[in-house]
Protein backbone atom coordinates (compact mmCIF):
# COMPACT_ATOMS: atom_id res chain seq x y z
CA UNK A 1 0.00 0.00 0.00
CA UNK A 2 1.21 3.22 -0.82
CA UNK A 3 0.83 6.62 0.86
CA UNK A 4 0.14 9.41 -1.32
CA UNK A 5 2.31 12.26 -1.14
CA UNK A 6 -0.58 15.32 -1.06
CA UNK A 7 -2.00 17.68 1.04
CA UNK A 8 -5.40 18.16 2.26
CA UNK A 9 -6.97 21.74 2.36
CA UNK A 10 -6.89 22.02 5.40
CA UNK A 11 -3.05 22.27 5.34
CA UNK A 12 -3.03 24.06 2.14
CA UNK A 13 -4.81 27.45 2.76
CA UNK A 14 -3.00 27.25 6.34
CA UNK A 15 0.27 27.04 4.81
CA UNK A 16 -0.98 29.84 1.82
CA UNK A 17 -2.33 32.24 4.47
CA UNK A 18 0.83 32.16 6.63
CA UNK A 19 3.38 32.19 3.49
CA UNK A 20 1.10 35.71 2.56
CA UNK A 21 1.18 36.78 6.47
CA UNK A 22 4.82 36.25 6.61
CA UNK A 23 5.74 38.47 3.21
CA UNK A 24 3.92 40.93 4.86
CA UNK A 25 5.08 40.99 8.16
CA UNK A 26 8.65 40.62 7.04
CA UNK A 27 8.70 42.89 4.54
CA UNK A 28 5.77 45.39 4.89
CA UNK A 29 4.73 45.68 8.78
CA UNK A 30 5.74 49.61 8.84
CA UNK A 31 2.74 49.93 6.63
CA UNK A 32 0.28 48.12 8.20
CA UNK A 33 -1.82 50.45 11.27
CA UNK A 34 -2.27 46.94 13.49
CA UNK A 35 -2.26 43.68 13.04
CA UNK A 36 -5.95 43.52 11.85
CA UNK A 37 -5.04 45.17 8.71
CA UNK A 38 -2.31 42.81 7.98
CA UNK A 39 -4.21 39.56 8.84
CA UNK A 40 -6.98 40.60 6.50
CA UNK A 41 -5.00 41.48 3.73
CA UNK A 42 -3.01 38.00 3.96
CA UNK A 43 -6.53 36.66 4.15
CA UNK A 44 -7.64 38.62 1.03
CA UNK A 45 -4.48 37.29 -1.22
CA UNK A 46 -4.80 33.82 -0.12
CA UNK A 47 -9.44 34.25 -0.90
CA UNK A 48 -8.36 36.39 -4.08
CA UNK A 49 -9.94 33.72 -6.38
CA UNK A 50 -13.39 34.21 -3.59
CA UNK A 51 -13.03 37.90 -3.25
CA UNK A 52 -12.62 39.06 -6.50
CA UNK A 53 -14.65 37.14 -8.75
CA UNK A 54 -17.89 38.45 -10.43
CA UNK A 55 -20.21 38.34 -7.86
CA UNK A 56 -17.68 37.96 -5.08
CA UNK A 57 -18.30 34.66 -2.68
CA UNK A 58 -16.56 36.43 0.13
CA UNK A 59 -17.14 39.82 1.36
CA UNK A 60 -13.98 41.66 2.09
CA UNK A 61 -15.61 42.65 5.09
CA UNK A 62 -16.32 39.13 6.22
CA UNK A 63 -12.35 38.99 6.20
CA UNK A 64 -12.27 42.63 8.02
CA UNK A 65 -14.38 41.42 10.23
CA UNK A 66 -12.56 38.28 11.24
CA UNK A 67 -9.40 39.49 11.60
CA UNK A 68 -10.94 42.24 14.24
CA UNK A 69 -12.30 39.42 16.21
CA UNK A 70 -8.96 37.63 16.25
CA UNK A 71 -6.81 40.69 17.49
CA UNK A 72 -9.43 41.92 19.82
CA UNK A 73 -8.65 40.00 22.86
CA UNK A 74 -11.26 41.22 25.49
CA UNK A 75 -11.79 39.79 28.84
CA UNK A 76 -13.93 37.09 27.60
CA UNK A 77 -11.45 35.69 25.06
CA UNK A 78 -11.01 32.22 24.48
CA UNK A 79 -8.65 31.02 22.01
CA UNK A 80 -9.77 28.40 19.76
CA UNK A 81 -7.40 25.89 20.38
CA UNK A 82 -8.09 25.98 23.72
CA UNK A 83 -11.76 25.41 23.12
CA UNK A 84 -11.33 22.34 20.80
CA UNK A 85 -8.80 21.29 23.09
CA UNK A 86 -11.14 21.84 26.26
CA UNK A 87 -14.65 19.81 24.52
CA UNK A 88 -12.20 16.82 23.27
CA UNK A 89 -11.51 16.33 26.77
CA UNK A 90 -15.00 16.59 28.47
CA UNK A 91 -15.64 14.56 25.49
CA UNK A 92 -13.34 12.04 26.68
CA UNK A 93 -14.61 12.35 30.48
CA UNK A 94 -17.94 11.54 29.08
CA UNK A 95 -16.62 8.69 27.65
CA UNK A 96 -15.46 7.50 30.83
CA UNK A 97 -11.58 7.76 29.06
CA UNK A 98 -10.32 10.86 31.40
CA UNK A 99 -11.12 11.06 35.43
CA UNK A 100 -12.35 14.77 36.13
CA UNK A 101 -8.83 15.69 37.40
CA UNK A 102 -6.81 14.29 33.96
CA UNK A 103 -9.49 16.65 32.24
CA UNK A 104 -8.55 19.66 34.40
CA UNK A 105 -4.62 18.93 34.46
CA UNK A 106 -5.14 17.83 30.94
CA UNK A 107 -4.59 21.73 29.30
CA UNK A 108 -0.78 23.18 28.92
CA UNK A 109 -0.54 25.66 26.80
CA UNK A 110 3.36 24.64 26.76
CA UNK A 111 1.84 22.50 23.95
CA UNK A 112 1.66 25.71 21.80
CA UNK A 113 4.14 26.08 19.18
CA UNK A 114 5.07 29.84 19.90
CA UNK A 115 5.09 30.14 15.69
CA UNK A 116 1.81 29.71 15.84
CA UNK A 117 0.07 32.43 18.16
CA UNK A 118 -3.57 32.28 19.09
CA UNK A 119 -4.14 35.09 16.63
CA UNK A 120 -3.27 33.40 13.65
CA UNK A 121 -4.16 30.40 14.44
CA UNK A 122 -7.90 31.69 14.95
CA UNK A 123 -7.53 34.04 11.55
CA UNK A 124 -6.71 31.29 9.63
CA UNK A 125 -9.05 28.65 11.32
CA UNK A 126 -11.98 31.06 10.49
CA UNK A 127 -10.70 32.08 6.93
CA UNK A 128 -10.89 28.27 6.19
CA UNK A 129 -14.62 28.15 7.19
CA UNK A 130 -15.29 31.55 5.13
CA UNK A 131 -13.76 29.43 2.40
CA UNK A 132 -14.95 25.89 2.36
CA UNK A 133 -18.37 28.27 2.87
CA UNK A 134 -18.03 29.42 -0.59
CA UNK A 135 -17.11 26.30 -1.94
CA UNK A 136 -18.96 23.52 -0.59
CA UNK A 137 -22.78 23.16 -0.11
CA UNK A 138 -22.04 21.78 3.75
CA UNK A 139 -24.19 23.81 6.48
CA UNK A 140 -21.84 25.98 8.41
CA UNK A 141 -21.86 23.33 11.75
CA UNK A 142 -20.39 20.51 9.28
CA UNK A 143 -17.94 23.16 7.97
CA UNK A 144 -16.76 24.41 11.47
CA UNK A 145 -16.93 20.45 12.86
CA UNK A 146 -14.49 19.64 9.93
CA UNK A 147 -12.39 22.00 11.08
CA UNK A 148 -12.23 21.60 14.59
CA UNK A 149 -11.09 17.88 13.67
CA UNK A 150 -8.42 18.83 11.12
CA UNK A 151 -7.38 21.48 14.01
CA UNK A 152 -3.89 19.88 14.62
CA UNK A 153 -3.40 19.46 10.57
CA UNK A 154 -3.94 23.32 10.46
CA UNK A 155 -1.89 24.70 13.86
CA UNK A 156 1.18 21.99 11.98
CA UNK A 157 0.67 23.66 8.68
CA UNK A 158 1.31 26.81 10.02
CA UNK A 159 3.92 26.21 12.70
CA UNK A 160 5.83 24.05 9.73
CA UNK A 161 5.46 26.83 7.08
CA UNK A 162 6.53 29.52 9.49
CA UNK A 163 9.35 27.37 10.49
CA UNK A 164 10.76 26.41 7.31
CA UNK A 165 9.34 29.07 5.15
CA UNK A 166 11.42 31.07 2.75
CA UNK A 167 10.35 34.93 2.70
CA UNK A 168 10.93 37.08 -0.44
CA UNK A 169 11.44 34.24 -2.37
CA UNK A 170 8.68 32.55 -5.40
CA UNK A 171 5.05 33.27 -6.44
CA UNK A 172 3.58 34.27 -3.02
CA UNK A 173 5.96 36.63 -2.45
CA UNK A 174 5.69 38.43 -6.30
CA UNK A 175 2.13 38.01 -5.55
CA UNK A 176 2.62 39.86 -2.27
CA UNK A 177 4.98 42.85 -3.68
CA UNK A 178 2.33 43.22 -6.99
CA UNK A 179 -0.53 43.95 -4.42
CA UNK A 180 1.79 46.14 -2.18
CA UNK A 181 3.61 48.17 -4.62
CA UNK A 182 0.62 48.40 -7.85
CA UNK A 183 -1.06 51.55 -8.35
CA UNK A 184 -4.76 49.73 -9.39
CA UNK A 185 -4.16 48.40 -5.94
CA UNK A 186 -4.49 51.23 -4.02
CA UNK A 187 -7.84 52.19 -3.29
CA UNK A 188 -8.18 48.23 -1.42
CA UNK A 189 -5.17 49.21 0.30
CA UNK A 190 -6.81 52.19 1.26
CA UNK A 191 -10.00 50.58 2.61
CA UNK A 192 -7.34 48.68 4.61
CA UNK A 193 -5.83 51.00 6.02
CA UNK A 194 -2.36 50.63 4.49
CA UNK A 195 0.24 53.24 4.39
CA UNK A 196 2.26 54.10 1.10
Amino acid sequence: MSVWPFKTNFSLIAENTTKFYMELTTRYRERFPDDAALLTTAGILDARNYVFSSPPQIEITDIIELARKCTAKGENYTPIRKLIRSSEMIQKHRQRKLSAYEVLASYDDSEESPECTDEVFDFVFGLEMLLFKADTKFSPFDIEEACRTKHKTIEKAITGTMKKYNVGKGAFARATTTFMEDVSQEPLRNRLGILP
